[in-house]
């Protein structure tokens, strides 16, 4: 595995070091929120604008891509208001359902008034 990590440089002296292989049991999770050098709690949309600083920092069009899908992501995670990711995907996955019926609520009901319009005009023409 190939470590992915950039230089310290001045401003990121105060990030953590982490070490990218680590055992992982079944079942086990990482805590969000997870409490901050001060105490304080950090959310789930502050753990990933941190996550979109760090590739930012990068300089790279492919960190800016990065980090633009987590800030998107960021977004996302405010609006449905989840705290954790296994909340989020639940939010989420109801706000699709809720959105793919409303396509074929649409669809269902533009298909019946072209149908309408079509008898309507099949009848005149049989005049």
């Amino acid at each position: 595995m190939t470590s992915t990590s950039l230089p310290l440089t001045p401003t990121s002296e105060s990030l953590p070091v982490v070490s990218d292989r680590f055992p992982m049991e079944a079942g086990w999770n990482l805590p969000i929120p997870d409490p901050t050098e001060n105490g304080q709690t950090t959310s789930l949309a502050e753990v990933i604008d941190h996550e979109a600083r760090s590739y930012r920092a990068w300089g790279t069009p492919a960190g800016d891509f990065l980090a633009r899908q987590l800030e998107r992501l960021g977004q996302l995670v405010r609006w449905t208001g989840a705290t954790t990711p296994k909340e989020y995907e639940a939010r989420m996955e109801f706000w699709d359902e809720e959105l793919r019926e409303q396509w074929y609520d649409q669809g269902f009901e533009e298909g019946r008034q072209a149908g309408r319009r079509e008898a309507a005009r099949v009848r005149r023409e049989d005049r």
